[in-house]
């Protein structure tokens, strides 16, 4: 896929590129310190507060499966282009957003064009670098990728505190503005692309069924786990995501390449990538929740106790990026998986009282295992991928775990609900988080134990990709 004009250097327009994508990505988890406020205006439960988060994010997955699409078929430029100027958009109507229904739409066309500029900067990545430097180049992306929503619970805290919770959509949107205006004159067209037909009943099947089933996750909060408002939802968005499943693996042209998933080093990747993406959502919500809600902290004092580990997982993405082109997915998942399983488990015997500093170290050791699974488990996926299954894994890769992290936090968040009420509190309490963590580090130890099993090393002989 020729990307860029030959006058121009690709890793400098891949730079400009990625800064524009930073303020798109680290609106992820702008809201997080912000949420406890926004409720407090809007007289919203946590529920709702926290699907201003999941929602973005979950829809951010279902874009990003029509994103195979897109980068076969369009330029760089306009693909690029139109997706910044989306975001930007969507941060407008936040700002200038009166109730929640508008605020909660501007979050959904936000992640409208994250949700195309993340896979399409892993393509470009991924082209411009030869597979043996494929974890050098995920690397250099997660950088951008894995610093944006890190900071972004501190920075919104002292946002918050200091000139309130829209001020953070106008940074976003100005910052995204200008990158815009900068990238009109950089970037440039690409070659030819293929004239792929969009398989519309596939997307249609994919993209109803995902949010059915939300819909229904959702209920699982307000409503209980088994009230047919909430299990009635899910079950029919099950049905139909299995019939999309089923027609992908018999159509000729797929909207996503599910016979990816025969290969078993794409799919024990996928698998692991899902599994650390649902917790890190988890915990990226109810940490500062847990914070503020149960220890009394402002989202200033919020963001600064989750700062340290914040910036420990994206300034270790370009070193874990090396380790794997050196070693392999296993060294990277096995110590990945194991500080994931100690920083999580340790959550779950915190009390009200504890020390600030207890909650950052061990908020940091999650965050290195973090770093250590997210882009090296990312290059592993793609080891065997080849020409046009490479975008088509870009798109199941950032679809399945963008959604299933969300899932993920929503089901979690079901978990602290319903055990706080439980347990005799009308909100959210203690007992609540340590259950939630308790079930977070065990999907954790079994990832752990899946890298023993199935991941492979550095210099094991790689096996080409089967026929679909």
């Amino acid at each position: 896929m020729p990307l860029l004009r030959k006058q121009l250097d690709p890793k400098v327009v891949l730079g400009i590129m990625l800064t524009g994508t930073f303020f798109a990505s680290v609106s992820q988890s702008m809201l997080t310190s912000a949420l406890p406020t926004i409720m407090h205006e809007f007289g919203i439960n946590a529920t709702l507060g926290q699907l201003l988060t999941t929602s973005y994010i979950y829809v951010l997955g279902i874009v990003a499966a029509f994103s195979a699409y897109l980068i076969t078929r369009c330029n760089v430029r306009r693909l690029f282009l139109g997706a910044l100027a989306l975001f930007c958009a969507g941060c407008a109507v936040a700002y200038l957003s009166t109730g929640y229904g508008a605020l909660l739409a501007s979050r959904l066309m936000q992640a409208c064009g994250t949700g195309v500029l993340m896979p399409l900067m892993q393509v470009i990545a991924l082209e411009l670098y030869p597979k043996e430097r494929h974890g050098h180049a995920l690397g250099l992306v997660g950088l951008v990728f894995g610093f944006a929503p890190v900071v972004g619970p501190t920075l919104s805290g002292i946002i918050t505190d200091m000139l309130g919770w829209r001020t953070i959509f106008a940074i976003l949107g100005c910052g995204a503005l200008l990158s815009l205006a900068g990238s009109s004159f950089v970037v440039r067209d690409v070659g030819k692309h293929g004239r792929s037909a969009l398989d519309v009943r596939s997307m249609l099947l994919y993209t109803f069924g995902l949010i059915v089933f939300m819909v229904g996750v959702t209920g699982l909060e307000q409503f209980g786990f088994f009230d047919v408002r909430a299990f009635g939802p899910t079950l029919v968005g099950v049905v139909l995501v299995a019939v999309f499943a089923v027609r992908q693996l018999r159509v000729d042209r797929p909207y996503l390449k599910l016979a990816l998933f025969r290969n078993r080093t794409f799919a024990t990747g996928v698998v692991l990538l899902v599994i650390a993406q649902a917790v890190m959502m988890s915990s990226a919500l109810q940490v500062p929740l847990c914070i503020q809600e149960i220890h009394g902290y402002t989202p200033t004092e919020s963001g600064l106790i989750l700062l340290a580990g914040a910036l420990c997982m994206p300034l270790l993405n370009p070193v874990t990026g090396r380790l794997y082109d050196r070693y392999g997915g296993k060294l990277n998942g096995t110590i990945g998986f194991f500080l994931l399983v100690v920083g999580t488990g340790s959550f779950v015997f915190f009390s009200s009282d504890i020390s600030p500093l207890w909650i950052a170290g061990m908020y940091m050791v999650r965050m290195v295992g973090i770093a250590f699974v997210l882009m090296p488990m990312t290059a592993y996926c793609m080891t065997d991928l080849e020409g046009a299954d490479v975008p088509q894994g870009a798109a199941i890769v950032n679809s399945f775990r963008q959604i299933c992290g969300s899932l993920g936090s929503s089901v979690m968040m079901a978990v602290v609900t319903s055990v706080s009420v439980d347990a005799g509190s009308i909100d959210v309490s203690m007992v609540g988080f340590s259950v939630s963590f308790a079930i977070q580090a065990l999907f954790a130890a079994v990832a752990f134990i899946c890298v023993l099993l199935f991941v492979r090393g550095k210099r094991q002989t790689r096996k080409p990709m089967p026929s679909a």
